[in-house]
């Protein structure tokens, strides 16, 4: 999903928590659209590249055009489940966590739903310990 629709659903989620929440509404953003930087530091590390336009360029078409060979079975930092849990367990203590948590679930749900749609096939990991296991036994892990 493309960085303007993040930004305005974690917009419109904000407005609607500010009420009950203040100023920690604003991290309903943070969760919901700056999560994406793991894109940038992915690409750094596979072009060895620093350009964050082309980077943004490349997510946004070049994946497509490449058939997502780069990306499939890569690791983003922030978009898989242990974070989503080191999140969720962030909001019962902090209410700036539980906002974020928020921006971070409708982002989540707007990149499934953009997957379902565009991609119909996962492209990357979606757990740091099942891609940490085939990094380390790539031979008992492959998908046939």
């Amino acid at each position: 999903m493309e960085t303007p629709v993040h930004f305005a659903v974690s917009a419109i989620l904000a407005a609607i928590f500010y009420p009950a929440y203040g100023i920690n509404s604003i991290f309903i953003i943070a969760g919901g659209v700056l999560i994406d930087i793991d894109h940038y530091l992915w690409y750094i590390l596979r072009f060895k590249k620093y350009n964050m336009k082309e980077c943004y360029e490349y997510c946004a078409t070049g994946t497509k055009k490449d058939n997502w060979k780069y990306v499939i079975g890569s690791l983003f930092v922030f978009h898989n489940i242990e974070f989503l849990a080191l999140s969720i367990a962030l909001s019962f203590y902090f209410p700036w966590a539980f906002m974020y948590t928020i921006g971070l679930l409708s982002h989540y749900l707007l990149d499934l739903i953009w997957h379902i749609k565009a991609v119909k096939k996962p492209t990357h990991a979606l757990s740091f310990m099942i891609w940490l296991m085939r990094q380390l036994m790539p031979k008992f892990t492959k998908f046939k």
